[in-house]
């Protein structure tokens, strides 16, 4: 079965939800993401965890000039997923979605980048096509010849474009070996070699409707679309605030055909582009990703145009909205072209590998030697030089391998004294983003309690928090388990003479609660936990004829060789209909770890326990994204791994591994409850947070990452919430920070803004276009360590706004009026709830307006005394820094 279809509505992440619910749970072989923009820090939240999750080997390939990201923000590039970087003379700018399963395919093919606009709030047109039982379609054919051509018309890193051969070569022999089906007329054009304006039918043609948000200043695409067509009657769709276009060139363009214009509504921007037309009673369309510009319409990819992808179809219904104003071309008017930016990056490293013999790197030719720096996660001062590429070289090998996901970047100086930086690109590892096969071995229970049992068996997980609250009750009073003095030979002891104390203490721990949950507990031993049934991993989904011989000859080499391993956690599997009993048991573990007095009644290793079992059930995320109640889960949780230990526990000298491993769960947990959230916020989640922050701040101090490497796992899976080891080591450094201030700045570089203050004036820049509500934000919260009050500036570009802030009274100067506004804010408001729309028409409270030169208003004075700052120096500061 196979189908293709239009949508305007539809994300491709409904097709990775789609076949995550899949009633035969066919697992995912690829997984596919092309465009221009690609964020991805977006698609590692929303889409690779989901592909990895069904078992796809994934790739995302984007323009080498636009990506939309910070590299300190991309944790999963190289190590779960293949980056690729291409680059032509133009733009790369097909937007592609390719699924591919066992039997079943899907396709997409549109207008939509791989960020939360174009796979979210914008307008989009979408055409996908739906194969199942190994079945195929012919725009799947197309598909394979463009990505075979691909590399030989665009620039490509090698094990790129041999990934998007690989993936040809899978559609190619699927398509091959599937039943011949209908010819629906349905063709994938490309512009690899031709241009997509030279492969429409020619006209006349009844009418013709199209819209892009891009039309070129000249009117090119136009002129040579109507010259092909020759339309007896056109309407061209338009969004006068959001289209890019020139009314004039327009006019030109359309002058001598009967032309109309229809201005369509703007509550959504529509990026959706189509050409239509009518002839002979029947329909056409083109969409896909040109815009109605020269680069993507009139100018093939090796002739210098863009690299563009689109879908010609019959008998399609109408894609221009009948909403909308319909007015005469004349009556057009207005600018608001916005041209292509050119890539600042006149440098271009196309992507690096590592592999057993060392790190490759791919770059475009340069004239000059190019120096290449690694940093493992490409934050500033962390970058460090690995090599040298010759001049003129496209690729290059350092002896050394580097580990897969770090960044790595190209500078070049050039003659000029100035210096040209690339992009930055990710280590890819083809070992760790391979995709898995399945097999049939399922997990096996050794013990009455294991982390399998706990998962997956509801009679056992129901034991196991009775027999939580009967340990709770045994213990209330007393240590478990006991470290005995050495030399003590009471019954039961596991100690002797000369045994290390914490071999000791584990011992009663696997007598208390069995070895593999100590093991669990403690991170001693790899975790036995489920898994999804996966366990051989390949490079290529392609399989090829060896010859008997051959499997003997390299039989003993793989006997000799150094089998690849890894201390990585992985994060269990839970199935789906598991799901929400996992959540409730959850809690009900965390409930029985403290008394009904709210003391900590558990021993430290049933508490550590529940807090490694609470972790691994986020990682395979068993909570939905809508559900955030498992914060509430983890705020308990780090309140009885803080608490005072049972009675007595304490006394008998726990050895030091103990505390250290509780401080660093701790972290751990700390880390997950203040994601999405910060510290100095009003919200819900962000009091939770800084109340769990400010009573365990102590013990994350003293942690040490290392002590909970086990805990720090992968996302693999679909919705999943994990604890990267950088984020941890963060959170430890801020606990360890002796600054008052440290939170409220922590929180203000989360939203990306960089904060400084030089005598007595805080700066706050950042990309944000209305200072105006960051500077009361910032206020705010700098202002509640600032008794005094506090000075702010907050800058983006070329606008700024200051505020003073001492309780009760706001003093502000938004430029371009050089106005000091007064205000009195009292509780319950604040300067954030006042300021934050960021229109100063709709803020009550003001009381005073004093022109600049008329001297400081009298809030701002006392301000200025405290700070120890003149009005002249504040002033003078103020538009010096502005100049």
């Amino acid at each position: 079965m196979s189908a293709a279809h239009h949508t305007r509505f539809a994300s491709p992440l409904t097709l990775l939800g789609e076949w995550s619910e899949r009633g035969d749970q066919q697992a995912l072989h690829e997984a596919l993401f092309l465009g221009f923009t690609v964020d991805l820090p977006f698609l590692e939240k929303v889409a690779i965890p989901v592909a990895r999750g069904l078992g796809a080997r994934t790739a995302v390939i984007g323009d080498a000039a636009h990506g939309l990201y910070d590299p300190v923000d991309v944790r999963m590039a190289g190590r779960s997923y293949l980056h690729g970087l291409a680059s032509c003379r133009r733009a790369f700018h097909p937007k592609v979605v390719l699924l591919v399963g066992e039997h079943a395919c899907r396709l997409a093919v549109g207008s939509g980048n791989p960020t939360l606009s174009g796979w979210g709030a914008n307008d989009e047109l979408w055409t996908v096509v739906e194969t199942e039982d190994d079945d195929s379609h012919a725009l799947l054919a197309d598909l394979a010849d463009w990505l075979e051509e691909l590399p030989s018309a665009v620039e490509l890193d090698p094990w790129s474009a041999s990934h998007l051969a690989e993936l040809a070569a899978i559609l190619t022999e699927r398509h091959v070996n599937a039943p011949a089906g209908s010819d629906s007329g349905v063709r994938l054009l490309h512009n690899l070699r031709t241009s997509l304006l030279d492969q429409l039918p020619p006209g006349p043609v009844d009418e013709l409707h199209a819209y892009a948000p891009f039309v070129d200043e000249a009117g090119h695409a136009l002129r040579g679309l109507l010259g092909r067509l020759a339309p007896r009657r056109t309407v061209l769709g338009l969004q006068p605030r959001w289209s890019s276009y020139d009314a004039e060139a327009i006019k030109r363009a359309l002058g001598a055909f009967d032309a109309q214009i229809r201005f369509l509504e703007e509550t959504r921007m529509r990026h959706g582009k189509f050409v239509e037309w009518q002839a002979d009673g029947r329909r056409y369309a083109l969409t896909g990703s040109p815009n109605l510009t020269r680069a993507a319409l009139c100018t093939s990819t090796r002739d210098g145009g863009n690299c563009e992808l689109a879908v010609l179809a019959a008998d399609t219904a109408p894609l221009l909205p009948e909403q909308g104003r319909i007015a005469p071309l004349a009556s057009l008017t207005g600018r608001t072209i916005r041209p292509f930016q050119a890539t600042g990056h006149t440098l271009v490293l196309l992507g690096a590998k590592t592999d057993s013999e060392g790190l490759h790197v791919s770059l475009a030719p340069q004239p000059l030697p190019v120096v290449i720096s690694t940093s493992p996660d490409g934050s500033p001062g962390s970058w460090t030089r690995t090599g040298t590429v010759p001049a003129g070289a496209s690729a290059c090998s350092f002896p050394l391998p580097e580990v897969p996901g770090a960044a790595v970047r190209a500078t070049c100086a050039r003659p000029d004294g100035t210096t040209a930086e690339s992009a930055v690109v990710f280590v890819y590892s083809p070992v760790h983003c391979a995709r898995r096969h399945s097999a049939d071995s399922g997990p096996r229970l050794r013990h009455d309690y294991t982390a399998q049992a706990l998962f997956a068996d509801e009679r056992a997980a129901r034991r196991f928090e009775t027999d939580l609250l009967r340990l709770r009750e045994l213990t209330a009073a007393t240590s478990a388990p006991r470290v005995n003095p050495v030399g003590d030979t009471t019954a039961g002891s596991v100690t002797s003479s000369g045994v290390d104390r914490w071999d000791a203490y584990l011992a009663d721990c696997r007598r208390m609660i069995g070895a593999p949950l100590t093991d669990l507990a403690f991170g001693t031993s790899p975790l036995d936990l489920p898994q999804a049934p996966s366990s051989r991993w390949t490079v290529s989904a392609v399989t090829l004829t060896v010859r008997e011989e051959d499997d003997e000859e390299h039989e003993d080499e793989t006997e000799d060789a150094d089998l690849p391993t890894t201390s990585e956690a992985l994060a269990p599997y839970v199935a789906p209909g598991q799901r929400a009993r996992c959540r409730a048991w959850a809690q009900r573990w965390v409930a029985a770890l403290t008394g009904p007095d709210g003391s900590a009644a558990a021993p430290v290793p049933v508490r550590l326990l529940v807090a490694n079992l609470y972790v691994q059930l986020l990682a395979a995320g068993v909570w939905d994204e809508q559900d955030q109640s498992w914060r509430g889960g983890l705020s308990r949780l780090l309140e009885a791994l803080r608490s005072e230990d049972p009675a007595g526990e304490a006394d008998h000298e726990a050895p030091p591994e103990t505390r250290r491993r509780l401080d660093a769960v701790a972290a751990v947990v700390m880390t997950l409850l203040v994601q999405d959230a910060t510290f100095s916020g009003g919200g819900e989640h962000d009091v939770l947070a800084a109340r769990a922050w400010h009573g365990g701040k102590a013990m994350i101090a003293r942690a040490e990452p290392a002590e909970a490497e086990d805990l720090m796992i992968p996302p693999e899976r679909a919705l999943a919430r994990v604890a990267p080891w950088s984020e941890v080591d963060r959170l430890i450094a801020l606990a360890q920070e002796d600054d008052p201030f440290a939170e409220a700045v922590e929180g203000l570089t989360a939203a990306g803004w960089s904060v400084v203050c030089e005598d007595g004036l805080w700066e706050i820049t950042g990309s944000f276009g209305n200072p105006l509500p960051v500077v009361a934000k910032a206020a705010e919260r700098l202002g509640r360590h600032h008794a005094d009050g506090v000075l702010v500036r907050a800058r983006s570009k070329d606008r700024w706004a200051f505020m003073a802030w001492a309780d009760p009274y706001l003093v502000l100067l938004n430029l371009p009026a050089r106005v000091w506004r007064t205000y009195q804010v009292r509780l319950p408001a604040t300067p954030e709830s006042r300021f934050s729309g960021g229109d100063l028409s709709a803020v009550p409270g003001r009381v005073d307006s004093t022109p600049l030169q008329k001297g400081p208003p009298e809030a701002l004075r006392k301000i200025l005394a405290e700070a120890g700052l003149t009005y002249p120096e504040l002033v003078g500061r103020l538009f010096a820094l502005d100049t």
